[in-house]
């Protein structure tokens, strides 16, 4: 262990100063993104996916318990897998339409977000049937469940944190790792230093989601068909072992690893093509076919979520342009490293240009490149134009996953220019230390959510008062459940069900109640009906947030009627 040490000092200082940053800037999230609150409560809540407006029973589980899950299993099971969404989600509006917004209380609120009592702690399939409704992958969450009962009853945003954190550590290995392989030993550190200081790198450690987790499965992929470039594309059954499971985990984490992956196996199918030896290309493609039918075993809700949900292929609408929406993404890349894209574009290019006068020279190393630049292309070009449009920030979490990636092909790219190691390695451990200096001094990582202590500092003052939350009911809601666990009882509307406030019976015996309103539902038209439905027409503003979270905060005081 000494030994071990001694030799890997500057390796271990490096990962351990970019964990301790890590946990500096979680400590400084205050809130969260009602994706990132999503992650707790689809991992263990018994109900739902989602925590509803209109009581414990979940519409779509109840509904379909109720009026599918009846007779023959297999047809169930098609009828599910197959999803005439349509048909279902119509029917399940309708059932959602006669059931009105009721009372919430913390309990209510603290099961959503939280593990509790043995039922729910062995309970791992919850993880795999809420995932079924949704259009992820269940192997994040399964994790997220397991660290839940680490903190059992506790609700803590160092549950996320800690898996982000235990899959960031072996990813810097893998950056080094994958540089070794390359013989490119001496630009391990460089890579390291780019990467885990990075902006980027920040944003995904602390951001509540699985892209720290496909991160990892992604070099690891790498990792794996270096093996197979290295054995002159040879793989024996070892090689198709380890190939099958980092594919199986990383499809099982998040399915936009099957677009790197693919890119990857592509470059790597092109390698095998030039062999010409038929039985080995026939065997690489029954290789991949063997593992995506497994994957499929594993998970066949995966079969509608790809091709038939709103996520899946084809299904996103643009309203942007494809060139804009590419735009946002390289401004991304920008501020993920704190260079001008221009610059990074320029350094990526210069390294193909590079590697092409010199493939004589540099030999194999051109293979390594071609596994990285080129499924790097493809993963953006597709992305760009398949991944939902969501605000510009949370843009961010579908680069997030192959920026380790874009920091090794710079750091190879300015080795390529010059030719003696040492000066090399000083020069890119100079720019990279720069770099990574200027970009903590200039900025701070995404997903903060600063100003939300606020939101739970006023929850605590006035905990013994009922709370009204307008917003959207369908999902955006979730992003206030920590509140909803503080409050006395908490009523979730939208714009059109303010009339449920109207000779409201829990109200009628209160004095007043706390009324949270999302800014861009139009807070002064819903305040304006409120006062005038109602008899709480003393409207005292105790917050008005303009920054992520964006709600703006009331004390609705009873005003009695004239007589």
């Amino acid at each position: 262990m000494k030994v071990f040490i001694t030799r890997n000092i500057k390796y271990i200082l490096v990962i351990l100063t970019v964990a301790c940053l890590m946990l500096f800037f979680i400590n400084k999230k205050e809130g969260f993104h009602e994706d990132e609150i999503f992650s707790y409560g689809s991992a263990s809540y018994f109900y739902d996916n989602v925590f509803r407006p209109y009581g414990i029973e979940d519409s779509t589980g109840e509904f379909v318990r109720k009026n599918i899950l009846k007779g023959n299993i297999f047809k169930n099971l098609k009828y599910y897998l197959l999803d005439h969404r349509k048909e279902m989600y119509g029917l399940i509006e309708k059932y959602k339409a006669a059931h009105r917004p009721v009372w919430r209380s913390p309990k209510d609120a603290d099961d959503y977000l939280t593990v509790k009592g043995w039922k729910e702690v062995v309970n791992y399939p919850i993880s795999y049937y809420n995932q079924a409704k949704d259009v992820h992958p269940p192997l994040f969450y399964f994790l997220v469940h397991t660290v839940q009962i680490l903190f059992y009853g506790k609700f803590s945003k160092y549950i996320v944190f800690l898996i982000n954190i235990c899959f960031a550590i072996p990813s810097l290995v893998l950056i080094k790792r994958l540089m070794e392989k390359m013989g490119k030993e001496q630009l391990a550190i460089p890579a390291m230093i780019l990467y885990g200081f990075s902006m980027g790198a920040m944003c995904t450690a602390i951001f509540q989601r699985m892209y720290m987790m496909l991160s990892f499965f992604i070099l690891m992929f790498i990792s794996v068909n270096f093996d197979i470039v290295k054995n002159n594309y040879e793989i024996d059954k070892k090689t198709w072992r380890w190939l099958g499971l980092v594919a199986i985990l990383g499809y099982l984490t998040q399915y936009y690893f099957c677009i790197f992956a693919a890119g990857v196996a592509f470059v790597v199918f092109i390698n095998v093509c030039r062999s010409r030896d038929k039985k080995r290309i026939v065997s690489y493609i029954l290789g991949y076919l063997k593992i995506a039918l497994i994957g499929i075993i594993l998970y066949p809700f995966s079969i509608n979520h790809v091709f038939f949900s709103y996520r899946g292929v084809g299904v996103s609408v643009m309203h942007k342009g494809y060139l804009e929406k590419l735009s946002d993404y390289l401004s991304l890349v920008s501020y993920s490293f704190s260079l001008p894209v221009l610059l990074i574009g320029l350094i990526l290019i210069a390294m193909v240009v590079c590697s092409i006068i010199r493939r004589r020279e540099i030999g194999d190393f051109i293979s390594f490149v071609s596994l990285l630049f080129i499924p790097l292309i493809i993963y953006v070009l597709i992305v760009v134009k398949t991944a939902p449009e969501v605000e510009y920030v949370h843009t961010l979490r579908y680069l997030m996953c192959v920026l380790p990636v874009i920091s090794i092909l710079m750091v190879l790219s300015i080795d390529l220019f010059i030719r003696n190691i040492m000066v090399s390695q000083v020069v890119l451990i100079a720019l990279t230390v720069g770099i990574s200096i200027y970009g903590l001094a200039t900025s701070e990582p995404f997903f903060l959510y600063k100003g939300y202590s606020r939101y739970i500092e006023i929850a605590e003052e006035n905990k013994n008062d009922r709370f009204v939350y307008v917003g959207d009911t369908v999902f955006n809601h979730i992003q206030s459940m920590q509140e909803f666990a503080i409050y006395r009882e908490s009523l979730i509307l939208n714009e059109g069900q303010l009339d449920s406030l109207t000779d409201n019976k829990e109200l009628e015996t209160e004095d007043e109640f706390i009324l949270s309103i999302k800014k861009y539902k139009g807070d002064e038209y819903i305040l304006e009906q409120i006062i005038e439905n109602t008899d709480f027409k003393d409207a005292e503003l105790l917050y008005d947030d303009d920054g992520e979270v964006g709600c703006i905060i009331y004390r609705m005081k009873r005003v009695e009627n004239e007589v």
